[in-house]
């Protein structure tokens, strides 16, 4: 619970960027989530651990700070530039979904390189000022994204497009990743096992205490995956493995973290 934040009142007016900042620190990232029955549900994370804010505020130190960028993390995220290369390996990865339309598109690549040079040759754009492409037809109930935004998101998975905000509508507004992401952390390499050992430590100073799928989970790998890069970190005393009565998962505490009184 202090980990998380919640061993503290709430300031009584959370408007400078400090008390945002601070959030960040704490939870590593912010997962979005536009689940709207009362707010998107992340600007209820905030306000948990802030109380009162300005959201326009809020979204002016995230959009327009420098400090942040949106990835695929545990879901997509806002995490602060320097998780960009410890992300890379994701990107590296990353795939276009098996239901996406572009699979299915004559001359997709030729598609992709266009929509990538409109980006480069006229700066920031959003899908909606991509020219429309038939898409497949939805069925009732379907979500729909237009073919410009599969191509977008396509690109912004492989990391050849970055997230330079959201508009007022939640709508992403793409850009190059070298007119985003500060050079220190754009160039900056770091191998596979390096980068998820990383954000293990991110995971276990954000939550404070956890077990193996608690802290794998954080930002979305396999506990096979975490689990020998755990013991690295027991060994280098950043954590300590320890046991919670009730629960028989193995266990993590990060070394500085506080136990609330």
């Amino acid at each position: 619970m202090a980990a998380q934040g919640f061993d503290r009142e709430r300031p009584d007016a959370a408007t400078d960027s400090r008390h945002f900042a601070r959030l960040f620190r704490q939870l590593g990232m912010l997962q979005l989530d536009f689940v709207n029955v009362l707010v998107p549900a992340h600007y209820l994370v905030a306000w948990s651990r802030l109380g009162n804010y300005d959201r326009k505020r809020f979204d002016r130190h995230i959009n327009h700070s420098g400090r942040y960028t949106e990835q695929w993390a545990h879901e997509a995220s806002i995490v602060p530039v320097g998780t960009w290369p410890q992300l890379a390996h994701r990107r590296a990865e990353w795939r276009p979904w098996r239901h996406s339309p572009l699979v299915h598109l004559p001359d997709a690549d030729a598609y992709l390189a266009d929509v990538l040079e409109r980006v480069r040759r006229d700066g920031a754009l959003s899908a909606d000022q991509l020219t429309p492409l038939a898409g497949p037809r939805r069925k009732p109930g379907d979500w729909h994204r237009s073919m410009p935004r599969w191509a977008l998101e396509h690109h912004f998975g492989r990391g050849a497009l970055a997230v330079r905000e959201r508009k007022a509508n939640f709508q992403r507004i793409y850009d190059l990743p070298e007119r985003v992401i500060p050079d220190v952390a754009r160039l900056r390499r770091i191998g596979a096992d390096g980068a998820r050992k990383e954000l293990l430590r991110t995971a276990a100073t954000a939550l404070g205490i956890g077990t193996l799928q608690d802290l794998a989970d954080y930002y979305r790998m396999s506990p096979k995956e975490a689990r020998p890069l755990l013991a690295t970190l027991v060994e280098e005393g950043e954590l300590d493995f320890v046991t919670v009565e009730g629960w028989r998962q193995e266990c993590y505490r990060a070394r500085g973290a506080r136990a609330p009184r």
